[in-house]
């Protein structure tokens, strides 16, 4: 889980919406939304709508569309790519995959390693998850039930009605934040947080009572 009090937030939404582009928005450590166009990122300097930001830190961490794993390095941006620099080297994507990127003290992020076993139905991770804040969940093992084998993002094309969250595949890592609704989370999943409280996962078993084919972490 990622903790965050962003300094400044700067989502990205740059994609074509059928003959549309939709403008870019910065949110300001104050809570103003500003809305139009990013031109450049260099590490702390950025350019939007013709004027200078400067932001407290050097790094910041992407958030990806597709809910892949977050990334934390020195961005820049220019001609459509973000680069991400890191201890193991420069990353580059095109603009359109990613949705935001934080600004943030490092200290100010809390990473947590939790065993989901298949057959305990939700687990609390002792993390409590307010609005402000961003999660993200990198999740590996193998847990079998009686439809078969898998890993986090559970057993393709196969749901069942009875099970935790019936949206989500069988054996998938799930999760779910306060008292909104479960989602699925998969092998990897960071972004907002569905809702606010205590963060919960499970494995998403077709019948929580019968368990006797059930096992993994």
């Amino acid at each position: 889980m990622i903790r965050i009090n962003a300094v400044l937030l700067l989502a990205l939404f740059v994609t074509l919406t059928g003959c549309k582009i939709r403008p870019d928005r910065m949110i300001t450590a104050d809570g103003q939304v500003l809305s139009g166009k990013l031109e450049s990122i260099d590490g702390r300097h950025l350019v939007f709508n013709n004027a200078e930001t400067f932001v407290e830190y050097d790094e910041g961490r992407v958030y990806f569309r597709d809910g892949e794993a977050s990334i934390r390095g020195y961005i820049t941006f220019d001609s459509g790519k973000i680069t991400i620099r890191t201890v193991s080297g420069e990353i580059e994507f095109p603009v359109r995959e990613i949705q935001s990127i934080i600004w943030s003290d490092p200290a100010d992020e809390t990473t947590l390693t939790v065993d989901v076993s298949a057959v305990d139905g939700w687990v609390s991770t002792g993390l409590c998850i307010s609005p402000d804040e961003r999660i993200s969940i990198r999740a590996s093992g193998t847990v079998s039930m009686e439809t078969g084998t898998c890993g986090p993002s559970g057993i393709d094309y196969f749901s069942t009605s009875t099970a935790l969250v019936p949206g989500a595949t069988n054996g998938q890592l799930v999760m779910a934040v306060g008292e909104s609704g479960p989602v699925a989370a998969g092998s990897t999943w960071a972004g907002e947080p569905p809702g606010t409280g205590e963060l919960r996962l499970a494995v998403n078993i077709p019948n929580r009572e019968s368990t006797s084919e059930v096992g993994g972490t």
